[in-house]
C-alpha cells in the first residue's frame, strides 16, 4: 500500500514496475495525492467533480483517470 504522505514526484517514481492493482487508489490515497482533506475529497466525488467508482460501498479511483482529470482541470482556464 502506498504511504498517503507521498509527494507527486516520489509517487510517480514509486509506481514504476508495479502491478495494475496499484493503479487503483482509496479515498485516503486520493486525498493525499491531491493534498486535500478526506472530507473535501468525499464532497467533490459525491458531486461528480472527481472521477471515481464504488466497490462494495467504498470509493476507488483510477490513477490514470485522476491524472487525466488533473490535465483537464489545468487546461480549462487557459483561453
Amino acid at each position: 500500500m502506498v504511504n498517503p504522505t507521498f509527494s507527486r514526484i516520489f509517487y510517480r517514481d514509486a509506481i514504476k514496475g508495479r502491478s495494475m492493482t496499484d493503479d487503483i487508489w482509496t479515498i485516503k490515497e486520493l486525498a493525499a495525492y491531491l493534498k486535500l482533506k478526506e472530507k473535501t475529497a468525499y464532497a467533490l466525488v459525491a458531486k461528480g467533480e472527481i472521477p471515481g467508482f464504488k466497490v462494495g460501498g467504498s470509493w476507488r479511483f483510477s490513477a490514470k483517470e485522476i491524472e487525466n482529470w488533473i490535465k483537464e482541470q489545468s487546461g480549462s482556464g487557459k483561453n
